[in-house]
């Protein structure tokens, strides 16, 4: 029986969200974010409209924390990504009774672009697991948090650090190979722009496992990088792992992401759903009607975000939401 979407059906609980920053000894990577939160009002959940382009999730900002205790999602957002690109993804589950986190990766998100924080693509997933750290141990939530119940969902490049995250590695030898000549995937091209893996010292930092025994299972969201990505690995994998991958390919190749990546994994601990119809943006926010334009006027070449990304995206987002609610749930 699925556990997913139902139409018409009651939320137990209302989107709470609330700033997080994270406080560690890692003076040299800061980290900021958002927490969404199940709240005891259901019924309040107003739309702030601060976007010409983009629909905006329901949230109660700090709202009233639900008592009890609930399994934690943190999330990672894609290349130049940040937290608001799955603020769709926090509420639908804080909604359903989960305390969802994630932070702006430095380097890689929006505003943060220093060259010497992208090329460390190691602490991504390093990211994660600080985030995880906080949370359960210092943070105001450590309470309403089941430490037995920690998952992780990464979108594109966040796809990458997620498993990474569940103890994938990086592939120094994979990557000189994959990555020389004309045909290179997609992911060789956004590496080897960003200077990864060129020393000495940061080829034994990529190689390093990073593996986060807390997290028990993880989400890919059509995530990009599965060519450099070490088989062994992969193939060694013992928690369970969801891969969700886009039918449209308008952006990455399938059959040397998502498909390869499921097909590496063991086969009774990986679910593979190639979504119908679907592009790489739909796991990122719903469009606003006007949004494709805009972009197209004033940010040439981010229309692409907004393609299919009203309508189509919400019947998109149903389904990406079902799927993972049946996987965390199962």
């Amino acid at each position: 029986m699925s556990l997913g979407v139902q139409a018409g059906e009651a939320l137990p609980y209302g989107p709470g969200v609330s700033k997080i920053t994270i406080e560690d000894n890692r003076q040299d990577r800061p980290l900021a974010g958002d927490i969404w939160y199940p709240t005891s009002t259901p019924d309040i959940h107003p739309i702030a409209d601060k976007s010409k382009v983009w629909q905006m999730a329901p949230a109660d900002p700090d709202g009233p924390p639900a008592e009890g205790t609930f399994p934690l999602v943190v999330v990672s957002h894609g290349m130049y990504g940040n937290t608001f690109n799955q603020s769709w993804l926090g509420s639908e589950l804080a909604r359903r009774g989960y305390v969802v986190a994630m932070v702006n990766h430095p380097g890689t998100s929006t505003w943060l672009r220093d060259p010497n924080h992208t090329r460390k693509l190691w602490d991504r997933p390093v990211d994660l697991s600080r985030l995880i750290s906080f949370l359960i141990e210092e943070s105001p939530y450590r309470d309403r948090i089941d430490t037995n119940r920690i998952h992780a969902v990464g979108h594109s490049l966040g796809g990458f650090t997620v498993m990474l995250l569940a103890g994938a590695t990086f592939d120094q030898a994979r990557y000189e190979t994959t990555c020389a000549g004309e045909d290179q995937p997609v992911a060789c091209k956004v590496l080897t722009g960003w200077s990864i893996a060129r020393t000495e010292a940061d080829q034994e930092a990529m190689s390093v496992s990073r593996k986060d025994s807390r997290v028990k299972k993880v989400v890919s969201l059509d995530l990009g990088g599965t060519p450099v990505l070490s088989r062994p690995s992969l193939a060694a994998l013992d928690i369970p792992v969801l891969v969700l991958g886009a039918e449209r390919a308008d952006m990455l190749d399938q059959d040397r992401e998502s498909r390869a990546l499921a097909a590496s994994l063991r086969q009774d601990g990986v679910h593979h759903v190639e979504l119908e119809g679907s592009g790489h943006f739909d796991f990122m926010g719903q469009c606003k009607p006007a949004g494709y334009a805009i972009l197209k006027e004033h940010e040439p070449g981010d229309e692409i975000v907004c393609v299919k990304g009203t309508v189509e995206r919400a019947t998109q987002h149903r389904r990406i939401l079902s799927e993972i609610l049946d996987f965390l749930a199962s």
